[in-house]
């Protein structure tokens, strides 16, 4: 048994793989179920092993559809183990969790408001668990007992992950999404804006650039403590740099830009500064360039279909980071945004809050992900059409709970930021706030709360900074 729970981490990312090489459903629910057994062998890396698995989720679950819900069991299958350990023990103290109250509050008037409009039952579940699952993890890292070392092994396992995530997407940049995806993906109809942009494993650019952005920021925590390895870890800061500017994701890179501009004021931290300055710098000299190049050589020299072509001389592409920017407030861009984009989101949600303003039309109503599976009660009354998805989380926050919800979701965001601040944990105190900004600002594009790549680590640090005996001051 010792020999199992000393190679637990391994046995579990073989678990994963196996399904991939054997991509029938038997072998990713036997797969899941054997994950399931480390519950009671080493909880430390069943965890662990989360971090690997929410980032490429889409792709594990195209390739072997047994692995949905491998994620999901796992989060509940911890938190029912320590819920019952520790009300047996009588340790669960309930009062430091005092300050999630009304998040909780939030999805009872978002369900409540739903049953109320016609929205069946099946709908709000599955809303409710997008928002909640990785919830979760803030009450079971806040129970489990780990260590310093712990994180800093968490975060070494999770940066050599990232680093086969970028060599994927870079490979997908390079020819043109014509290898190492599934034949689905290869044959998305995607506009040319975004055949220009690496998908990943993610399958989402946006989800793409909010997790490199997470793990750009970790690898300087180990950049500073791992003194032998600092040449490593820069080279690998440089690599995450250059692939996150070609997922070309203007909201993730203001939004964490504005995070580490706090970050640096915040900490006085110079070294900081000059890790990102020089990743980035050599990110775009090293990898972003090269990569353009090599991607135009192999659409000119190989048979790469038409429609996976990125559309534009290599010049223009070498221009799309800056036009990407350039081109937010154009007139082009903005008639477009009015016509069927963010701004049509937000016009059409004031107009259905108007009409439902107390506690809005419920989950599963407007442009969540839902929606995208279920058929909205109120979208044939506003003309709306079936796919959308607000890409706003405060309008869309706004039309399902309307201002009760609302006004739950800033309480939850203050009494969150007091609880941070009352930990006195250091640069995790610091991260996490960071973290916090991010995601304010990162509302206004994305439903960053639905998140799953997000919400993983920014509930799970939470929950580290709900632990006294983490301490992360250097």
């Amino acid at each position: 048994m010792k020999f199992i729970e000393k190679q637990s981490l391994f046995i579990l990312i073989i678990c994963l793989l196996v399904p991939l090489a054997v991509p029938h459903p038997i072998t990713g629910y036997m797969a899941t179920v054997l994950m399931l057994v480390f519950i009671g062998i080493n909880k430390k890396n069943l965890l662990l092993i989360l971090f690997i698995y929410f980032p490429a989720r889409p792709l594990l679950m195209e390739l072997n559809s047994g692995l949905t819900y491998t994620g999901d069991l796992i989060i509940l299958t911890l938190f029912i183990s320590l819920l019952k350990e520790n009300f047996k023990k009588y340790e669960w103290q309930i009062s430091k969790y005092h300050f999630t109250v009304p998040f909780w509050l939030f999805c009872l008037v978002g369900a409540v408001a739903g049953l109320l409009n016609g929205v069946g039952i099946f709908p709000i579940l599955f809303e409710l668990r997008a928002l909640l699952v990785t919830f979760l993890l803030l009450y079971i890292i806040g129970e489990l007992n780990l260590e310093r070392k712990d994180i800093f092994r968490f975060l070494k396992v999770i940066l050599i992950f990232t680093i086969f995530l970028c060599l994927h997407g870079i490979l997908e940049k390079i020819f043109s999404r014509t290898i190492l995806l599934p034949h689905e993906w290869e044959m998305w109809n995607l506009s040319p804006t975004n055949r220009m942009r690496i998908y990943g494993a993610p399958a989402n650019p946006n989800v793409f650039a909010l997790f490199l952005s997470i793990q750009l920021f970790l690898s300087f925590f180990l950049f500073q403590s791992l003194k032998k390895y600092k040449p490593f870890v820069f080279l690998t800061s440089i690599l995450l740099s250059g692939t996150l500017l070609l997922t070309y994701s203007r909201g993730t890179m203001i939004a964490f830009g504005f995070a580490a501009l706090v970050f640096i004021i915040w900490t006085r931290n110079k070294s900081f500064l000059k890790y990102a300055v020089g990743a980035f710098g050599l990110g775009l000299l090293l990898i972003y360039y090269p990569v353009l190049f090599a991607s135009s050589k192999v659409e000119v020299s190989a048979s790469v279909p038409m429609e996976n072509m990125a559309i534009g001389s290599t010049s223009e592409q070498e221009h799309a980071l800056s036009n990407r920017f350039s081109e937010m407030f154009s007139n082009t861009t903005l008639h477009q945004s009015t016509e069927w984009g963010r701004l049509y989101v937000l016009i059409k949600g004031l107009e259905i809050f108007k009409d439902h303003p107390i506690i809005g039309t419920g989950l599963a109503t407007f442009g969540d992900s839902a929606t995208l599976s279920f058929s909205s009660p109120i979208y044939q009354e506003y003309k709306i059409g079936e796919r959308m998805y607000t890409d706003n989380q405060y309008i869309q926050i706004l039309v399902q709970t309307g201002v009760l919800g609302f006004l739950a979701v800033l309480a939850f965001i203050l009494f969150t930021y007091r609880k941070i601040i009352k930990s006195r944990n250091g640069t995790l105190t610091v991260f996490t706030i960071c973290l916090m900004l991010a995601a304010l600002l990162a509302g206004l594009f994305y439903n960053i709360l639905e998140d799953k790549t997000f919400t993983l680590f920014f509930y799970s640090c939470l929950g580290f900074c709900l632990q006294k005996d983490i301490i992360l001051k250097d």
